[in-house]
């Protein structure tokens, strides 16, 4: 797992040494696994998300919760992968409450890119028109897809990251692909 060598005194503790001070009760245990992995739950975020926005919410509510539950994670040694499983329900449940404000927040940003399609890009456009698409998915869908296609999981890592079988997650991303496809064609 990752080190950063700005953790003075947590740099060659294990993830492993860390939680098991943490369920002693030490702080500190707890700011240097923030510190280690909250850059890696942030990328996560992001990438799902496709803003920041609610980035740092979302990351400070997975480790709060991380810390909550921390007797439920039973291999000490997968807690990135826990904490990535966390950050995961935890914007698959601010998906779901955007519900209609995220198909006008959609509208918005697509009259805001018409505006000024001489200013934007070729990647940027397309990424906007992307995130436009991914929009108008739920969160079931967007979810496995965007882990799968733009963070390069693997199939196993993002059934166990969505907590699905593997045969589930095949179906939602294969779904989104096409909804996408449709969707980008007709612009």
């Amino acid at each position: 797992m990752g080190r950063d060598s700005a953790e003075p005194h947590g740099l060659h503790q294990t993830d492993e040494d860390l939680v098991r001070a943490m369920r002693a009760g030490d702080s500190r245990a707890f700011r240097m696994l923030y510190h280690r992995h909250s850059r890696y739950v942030a990328g996560t975020v992001f990438r799902l998300l496709g803003s920041d926005q609610e980035l740092d919410d979302i990351v400070q509510d997975t480790f709060w919760d991380a810390f909550r539950n921390l007797e439920q994670l039973r291999r000490p040694e997968r807690l990135r992968s826990w904490l990535a499983a966390i950050a995961v329900r935890q914007v698959q449940r601010r998906l779901r409450l955007r519900g209609r404000r995220r198909r006008i927040r959609g509208q918005v940003a697509r009259q805001q890119q018409a505006d000024r399609a001489g200013d934007v890009s070729k990647d940027q456009e397309l990424a906007t028109a992307l995130y436009a698409a991914l929009d108008e998915l739920s969160p079931e869908l967007r979810t496995p897809w965007v882990l799968h296609r733009v963070m390069q999981h693997t199939l196993p890592e993002v059934a166990e990251l969505c907590q699905m079988s593997l045969a589930t997650v095949k179906r939602r991303i294969a779904r989104a692909q096409e909804r996408l496809r449709r969707r980008l064609d007709n612009g």
